[in-house]
C-alpha cells in the first residue's frame, strides 16, 4: 500500500516480524510519532468484540505511516528503533531482564511495504542488506 501525498508525503506499511510482543507496534508508533511522521495507524487483524478481551494474541503486527518527511528517515528511525532491541536485550538493560524497555525485544525485522514493492530491515544489516535497501529508497523517493 504506498499512497503519494500532495507536497512528497507518502503512506507506508510497516509489518513487525518475529516474536511480537503485544506493546510492539505501540512503541514503534511513539518513536515514529517523535521523530516527526504525521501520522501511524495500527491494522488489525481481528479486532476483538467490545468488552472481551484478546487473549493474549497479539492483535496488531502492522502499521500503517503517513509521512510529510522523506522514507529516509523513517528507516532510520526503524534502524535504530531494532537496535534499542540488541542493545537492551533480554540479559541486559533497565526493564527487569524481559527484552527491550521500548517493547522491541522479540522483534527480529521490520518489513517496509510500498505498493508492491518491499524490503525488509534487519538490525545489524549486511552489506547486500543495506544495498537493497539503498535500492528501495532510490525507488520511492523523489527524483
Amino acid at each position: 500500500m504506498v499512497e503519494r501525498k500532495p507536497g512528497g508525503g507518502f503512506a507506508c506499511e510497516l509489518v513487525l516480524n518475529g516474536d511480537v510482543r503485544a506493546d510492539a507496534p505501540a512503541a514503534l508508533g511513539r518513536r515514529l510519532a517523535e521523530d516527526g511522521v504525521a501520522r501511524v495507524e495500527p491494522v488489525y487483524a481481528a479486532r476483538p468484540e467490545p468488552g472481551r478481551r484478546s487473549g493474549g494474541v497479539v492483535e496488531v503486527a502492522t502499521l500503517v505511516v503517513t509521512s510529510a518527511g522523506t522514507l529516509v528517515a523513517i528507516i532510520e528511525t526503524i534502524r535504530g528503533w531494532l537496535t534499542g532491541a540488541r542493545d537492551t536485550g533480554p540479559s541486559g538493560g533497565t526493564d527487569g531482564g524481559t527484552g527491550a524497555a521500548d517493547g522491541s525485544a522479540g522483534v527480529t525485522s521490520i518489513t517496509v511495504i510500498m505498493g508492491d514493492d518491499k524490503v525488509e530491515i534487519v538490525q545489524p544489516s549486511t552489506a547486500a542488506e543495506e544495498r537493497l535497501v539503498e535500492a528501495f529508497i532510490r525507488r520511492h523517493s523523489p527524483s
